[in-house]
């Protein structure tokens, strides 16, 4: 593909180098930092012939498989609504970077931060390859690492959860009491637990921030009302779109990863905010504010990040959870990557 040629397309870290470092991690990009690229581009939305880029041979067959995933959504019409990348010219999408020769700009989507090598996604005409560009932007979140990357599952104090006795808020609700679900109805709850995060940890730790999805902005009356919970805490999603990449019905997506900027957004606002959690027999999916999400799973949490007596509440009902979550038993529906949510929220653009 030429610079200049306009599709959707996806391209290789292995294939960029930054202030003279090949390969660089995005984590390393600075306004004003040089930036290039060489080797092909795999072209998403359209019949181009696939290409392989650098990199081993099994990161090789990964980036085929989200190429041809990718061309299968990017082809397909229509929208579920509620998913879209921001396309405001005034501002840096998330987990993007902008780049420009001083004639024209380009913006890169990193599909995955924390993937080695990450992919950028491309949208509209290829970067000047083999020239020095320029950062002028970037808003790519910082990877995390070790225990973090499990994050925190949780509901936000008045977060109304529908009860077979009506919607309930989530800091009222204790074990022993009872929570509608999608796939077992009225179930009981096992455990709930509740953490403080102070202005402090939120400034450190950024990632922790809340993620405000705004009323109706998944569609008529998804949510009702603001919903704001934990970044990694995940959201149901169903229709054309899950079912094309994975063949199955529904599946879930975190928060961060359906942050647009304009229905759904990361709440800087907030000074401190609690999170509760609510642990079933398994792994739920359950009405918070009218919109079906998930319930506590170990595996996705960072259990350093729950009230200590809390956490030893939990590990008296799953014995053995500290070293192996999935004791727990396994999910809901399937969670999502960073990159196959991108990709999904990109076909709506």
């Amino acid at each position: 593909m030429v610079a200049g040629y306009r599709g959707t397309f996806v391209i290789s870290v292995a294939q960029t180098e930054l202030d003279g470092i090949r390969a660089a991690p995005v984590s390393a990009l600075a306004t004003g930092s040089v930036w290039r690229w060489w080797g092909e581009a795999v072209r998403v939305d359209g019949p181009a012939e696939l290409l392989l880029l650098d990199g081993a041979e099994g990161a090789a067959e990964l980036r085929r498989r989200a190429a041809r995933t990718a061309r299968r959504l990017l082809g397909r019409g229509g929208s579920d609504g509620g998913w879209a990348i921001s396309t405001r010219e005034d501002m840096c999408p998330a987990q993007s970077f902008v780049v420009t020769d001083g004639r024209s700009t380009h913006t890169l989507t990193v599909l995955d931060p924390g993937a080695d090598p990450a992919l950028l996604m491309i949208a509209g005409a290829l970067p000047p390859k083999d020239t020095e560009l320029h950062v002028t932007e970037h808003a790519v979140a910082p990877a995390r690492t070790g225990a973090a990357d499990a994050g925190v599952i949780c509901f936000t104090p008045g977060t109304l959860i529908t009860t077979p006795d009506g919607p309930r808020a989530v800091e009222a609700i204790r074990p022993g009491d009872r929570v509608s679900t999608r796939d077992d109805g009225a179930v009981e709850v096992l455990w709930t637990g509740a953490r403080r995060m102070s202005g402090a940890r939120l400034h450190a730790m950024p990632w922790l921030r809340p993620v405000r999805i705004r009323s109706g902005g998944l569609g008529a009356g998804r949510p009702e009302g603001d919903l704001v919970v934990s970044p990694d805490h995940r959201l149901l999603v169903a229709g054309a779109r899950a079912r094309a990449l994975f063949n199955q019905d529904e599946v879930l997506v975190a928060a961060r990863d359906l942050v647009d900027d304009r229905t759904v957004v990361s709440d800087t606002a907030m000074r401190d905010v609690t999170y509760c959690h609510l642990l079933t027999e398994r792994h739920q999916i359950v009405r918070a504010n009218g919109l079906e999400t998930e319930s506590f799973h170990p595996a996705n949490a960072d259990l350093d990040l729950v009230d200590p007596d809390e956490r030893a509440a939990l590990l008296r009902i799953v014995p053995g959870l500290e070293a192996d979550p999935f004791r727990y038993g396994g999910f809901a529906r399937r969670n999502l990557s960073p990159s196959e949510a991108a990709i999904l929220r990109h076909e709506a653009a």
